[in-house]
């Protein structure tokens, strides 16, 4: 790919340009380079499309954060394309738009800001400094070249200068701070009482008997949905793996050897020199004899280049170019690498189209062929899952002819080799095995596959599977025996049992409270503990957070009215409010003050920036296709 990019190329300059991305094509292909890319654009905003590939791209970046968050345990249908796909077309909107302002703004991000911001990221330090080497495996791992990343945190650094200048234009007034202090630092005495779950439930609650009249009067409640067992033939790929043998593995290496051959490679960094227009030849030449001059006096390539070089994107990197074959670069180059012989050799000025380079040798790796043993397990297993790919296919394709208009699935079955399988009853939402995967139990409850009895097309499933499927039995919905819910009844019974004892425990201790008793002498009344907290606001407070928004949820005008709420590992929590005084900023100290401060500005300038967003939508011209 890159050889026929380099024939393709009309300049020294545009060789210079394939020399530093030429990562970027390699992983990702010319369309991204290109006006437009490939195929039909799937949005246009004022004029500038996002291509087919870009929104793919942004799909995938999602793919990648749900499943590093998720782990292993994500559900497919998560990862589905159709279902991320409109928010990651918003988002590349949302960003399009941005960066369209910034542009109209003439904001600008610094190579030195662009550098600096790479450079900080903790995944590209070794023992705390910056690792080229580090930098372009990480990179490349996360699915970006070094290129594509510059650009990516150039982009961002014009996002974040763009919001810091919508968002630090607002400010609070007084009045406003003293509304949200009024809000915020509201001050509630809380008193309440604690009650454990294990005296709130008796024996008797859950005794068999219970259980058995709970069931026999609640059976409505114990329904199984409709179910379906179905027989069904499933093709996996496993199950097509063949040995190969000896002679067509050897045949293979001797087709392919020559894609394992490692050319020579160079590794470089350079210096180059751009005379601009308004310079004088002799000006351009004194620039060059100064290079030559700090070379010669052995200070450090890479401190040169940073100060000194043209070329901003490796600059940063002290000039790093990354490896060559002898292809990469133009030919004026390629020959001064060929004759630096030592790593660490300079090479003299060389001339291109683009400028002239001093060209640095950081490491010479040797070219390598390779054995056939070394590679022979690779080659089977590659051989070996090709051959299984196309006979799993084939039978794919056969599967599908057969079943179109067979009565049944044993002929089909037998003309292929396969085994027709019996599911567990499953209904539309649940299943095991085979049927855990929705789309299979979806075409099971279709009309054609269960009313009208036929065949269903072949399935593609996970996993490189495929299964067709035929109704064997339907079971109408009906009660589940005890013996299948006993579970599902004495959790039911216990929490009702329950939020009947913690009612009339609320209700008595409410009583208690309009007789005149204090909240003490109820709670020694009903034999609970009971505690208290003087002055708890929203920000600062150490009662258990279910206790302390039941608090502020409720009115103040009724001491006698309690609140029952559940408290973590505790049980439950009866809430009185005693006593309710208005906030004042004045009564705050120096730190509330402060954080009611940045509470109010960070949601002021988050709503003012959401606004700005919505603003721009709404003036934009956006046709999505």
């Amino acid at each position: 790919m890159l050889q026929s990019m380099r024939q393709g190329a009309q300049s020294t300059a545009a060789k210079i340009i394939i020399g530093l991305i030429v990562l970027s094509f390699a992983a990702f292909g010319l369309e991204t380079l290109l006006p437009g890319g490939a195929g039909t654009s799937v949005a246009e905003i004022n004029g500038e499309e996002i291509s087919p590939f870009a929104l793919q791209e942004a799909v995938t970046q999602q793919k990648r954060q749900l499943v590093s968050i998720l782990g292993d345990d994500i559900d497919p249908a998560m990862l589905d394309d159709d279902r991320l796909q409109p928010r990651a077309l918003d988002s590349l909107i949302q960003r399009t738009l941005l960066l369209q302002k910034s542009s109209t703004l003439n904001l600008v991000a610094s190579e030195a800001q662009v550098g600096k911001s790479i450079t900080a990221v903790e995944a590209f330090q070794l023992n705390g400094e910056f690792s080229a080497d580090a930098y372009r495996s990480v990179l490349a791992n996360a699915g970006y070249t070094p290129e594509r990343f510059r650009r990516a945190q150039a982009e961002d650094i014009l996002l974040t200068q763009l919001q810091t200048a919508i968002s630090e234009t607002e400010f609070t007034t007084g009045t406003e701070r003293a509304a949200s202090a009024n809000l915020l630092a509201e001050e509630r005495d809380v008193r309440y009482l604690v009650i454990s779950e294990t005296d709130l439930v008796s024996e008797d609650d859950l005794s068999d008997d219970a259980v058995q009249r709970y069931y026999d009067e609640n059976q409505a409640s114990f329904f199984n949905p409709e179910q379906i067992v179905a027989d069904f033939i499933l093709l996996d790929l496993e199950d097509f793996v063949v040995s190969v043998d000896e002679s067509v593995v050897r045949d293979q290496f001797e087709a392919v050897k020559d894609e394992y051959e490692v050319a020579e490679q160079a590794r470089v960094s350079h210096i180059l020199l751009i005379q601009s227009d308004s310079e004088s030849d002799a000006d351009f030449a004194g620039r060059i004899d100064t290079v030559s001059d700090r070379l010669a006096r052995q200070e450090a390539f890479a401190d040169v280049a940073a100060e000194l070089s043209d070329d901003l994107g490796s600059a940063s990197l002290g000039g790093e170019l990354g490896f060559t074959d002898g292809t990469a670069f133009p030919d004026e180059m390629e020959d001064a690498i060929a004759n630096l012989s030592e790593p660490g050799e300079v090479s003299s000025p060389v001339e291109t189209d683009a400028g002239t380079h001093f060209i640095r040798l950081e490491e010479r790796i040797s070219g390598e062929s390779v054995e056939y043993e070394s590679v022979k397990a690779e080659l089977r297993a590659s051989i070996e899952a090709a051959e299984a790919e196309r006979e799993l296919l084939i039978a794919v394709e056969e599967l599908r002819d057969l079943v179109f208009n067979a009565a049944d699935l044993a002929e089909p079955a037998g003309a292929i080799d396969a085994e027709v399988q019996r599911s567990t009853p499953f209904s539309l939402d649940n299943g095991a095995g085979v049927f855990e995967e929705a789309r299979l139990r979806e075409i099971a409850f279709t009309e054609d596959v269960k009313d009208a009895g036929n065949n269903s097309d072949v399935i593609e499933l996970s996993g490189q599977r495929y299964a067709v499927v035929r109704v064997h039995e339907v079971k109408p919905p009906q009660v589940a025996p005890l013996s299948k819910v006993e579970r599902d009844v004495r959790a039911q019974l216990e929490a009702n049992a329950e939020a009947s004892a913690l009612a009339e425990i609320t209700q008595r201790a409410e009583q208690l409270l309009n007789q005149g008793e204090s909240f003490e002498a109820a709670a020694q009344e009903l034999g609970l503990e009971w505690r208290v907290e003087l002055a708890a606001t929203r920000l600062f407070s150490q009662l258990p957070g279910s206790v302390l928004d039941a608090a502020f949820a409720m009115s103040a005008s009724n001491e006698t009215s309690l609140r029952a709420v559940p408290v973590p590992d505790e049980g439950y929590a009866i809430v009185q409010l005693a006593r309710v005084s208005a906030g004042a900023i004045e009564r705050l100290n120096q730190g509330e003050q402060q954080q009611l401060n940045a509470l109010r500005g960070n949601e002021q300038q988050r709503l003012a920036f959401d606004e700005f967003l919505l603003h721009q939508r709404d003036a934009a011209d956006i046709v999505i296709r």
